[in-house]
């Protein structure tokens, strides 16, 4: 009976002692997908453009509003020298990518540093919306 009741203190002050196990990490709901980007087709930043600049990619379905979001061109000081929405091609009820396709007319008599303006329309309450810029120079048309 001695033997069993020093087993006992000994399994209790080993016990003592050892680290507690790792938890297991608390359920989650399951992650969500990474946050679904623009991705712009055409221009590639610094493309040398002619009127009309021609805007093609894809957004995710929460960049447009009844089917668009705004495409503009801003000049270096952010003046607007253009802008048209971007057409959604496809069903833009959805989460997933949706191909879009803009096309913005412009003059300028010389080269000119421009960025392309493509954002979100309809952002949620209170968050600025998101954008994405590519920078271009447009060319005067011959």
């Amino acid at each position: 009976m001695l033997r069993i009741a020093a087993a006992l203190v000994l399994a209790a002050a080993f016990g003592a002692c050892t680290p507690p196990a790792a938890e297991a990490p608390p359920e989650t709901a399951p992650a969500e997908t990474a946050a679904v980007t623009i991705s712009v087709a055409a221009p590639a930043p610094g493309t040398r453009i002619t009127s009309p600049l021609r805007v093609e990619g894809t957004a995710p379905g929460d960049w447009f509003f009844e089917a668009v979001f705004p495409a503009e061109l801003r000049a270096a000081d952010e003046s607007l020298l253009a802008e048209s929405p971007a057409q959604a091609q496809s069903d833009w009820m959805t989460e997933a990518p949706v191909p879009f396709v803009a096309e913005l007319h412009f003059t300028v008599t010389q080269e000119t540093q421009a960025v392309l303006v493509l954002q979100e329309d309809m952002p949620g309450d209170a968050q600025a919306p998101r954008e994405i810029r590519v920078p271009v120079v447009l060319v005067p048309a011959r």
